[in-house]
């Protein structure tokens, strides 16, 4: 698969120094290149998977109450996962999932740097994903995410410490089944679903050489997705974000992802 994610942040909120709005801003340009292969054979009678993930772009313009923070493009650090289903009834359309995330520190790095793609820091994130079909046509899903991170010895002036506590993440996604209205103009679409989401992310406070730098992944943000498969192998998705609320870190003012899939 291949996405591409824009984002504009135009707020910078610190936990000790409060809002910057002024003269604030932060694009990112990202790209992510991702294999992804279910098990042909089921593990107890269900599927299973594997990711990997190689991140890559730009950070521009980056700078908090005009105080510039330069720039940073490169490749960021790949990810793998492996997942399994322990529910999977398609006739009940009801599906429970759990998968486990490793990043690998290989990415692109510069100590002493504000801004970087790589995260120079080994990170694990378990996840839990309930999918329930609700009424015909409707389908609820909801995730939470526990995440670790390692730390970081090149932060800072780049002989620094960098420690983050875990978070917690949690998602909830109402989907509607538009199949049918789109096969009226592409005969070939399948699988088209508008969605709506919330996607809110707690804890993660930082500290510099022991000392709290204000930052953390506080985070409330609101999605709408729309996905489809063109063809039986040629999928495509657009979805568009924006942060309602951030608390040590980034406001996203605009998020866009754009995702092609190409299944052999």
């Amino acid at each position: 698969m291949g996405y591409y994610e824009f984002g504009l942040h135009n707020y910078f909120n610190s936990t000790i120094t409060g809002t910057a709005s002024h003269n604030s801003s932060l694009y990112s340009d990202l790209g992510i290149v991702r294999y992804l292969y279910y098990g042909q054979n089921m593990i107890f009678g269900n599927p299973w998977d594997v990711n990997i993930l190689v991140p890559f772009g730009s950070l521009t313009d980056g700078k908090i109450d005009g105080d510039r923070l330069g720039n940073a493009s490169g490749i960021g650090d790949p990810i793998v996962s492996a997942g399994y289903w322990l529910i999977n009834r398609p006739q009940q359309r009801q599906w429970f999932s759990a998968a486990d995330y490793v990043t690998i520190p290989v990415g692109t790095y510069s100590r002493g740097r504000p801004l970087n793609i790589g995260g120079d820091r080994w990170v694990n994130q378990l996840q839990a994903d309930w999918t329930q079909g609700v009424v015909d046509k409707l389908t609820l899903d909801m995730s939470v995410d526990w995440t670790y991170y390692g730390d970081s010895d090149e932060a800072g002036t780049g002989r620094q410490k960098l420690t983050q506590t875990s978070t917690f993440e949690t998602y909830a996604w109402l989907s509607y089944d538009v199949t049918d209205l789109v096969r009226t103009w592409l005969p070939t679409a399948s699988n088209a679903f508008i969605s709506v989401g919330y996607a809110g992310i707690f804890g993660g406070a930082q500290k510099i050489a022991g000392v709290n730098d204000g930052l953390k992944t506080r985070e409330d943000q609101l999605r709408m997705t729309y996905m489809m498969f063109v063809s039986p192998t040629w999928q495509g998705l657009v979805s568009v974000s924006h942060d309602v609320n951030v608390s040590g870190g980034f406001k996203e003012g605009f998020g866009l992802t754009l995702r092609v899939a190409k299944l052999f």
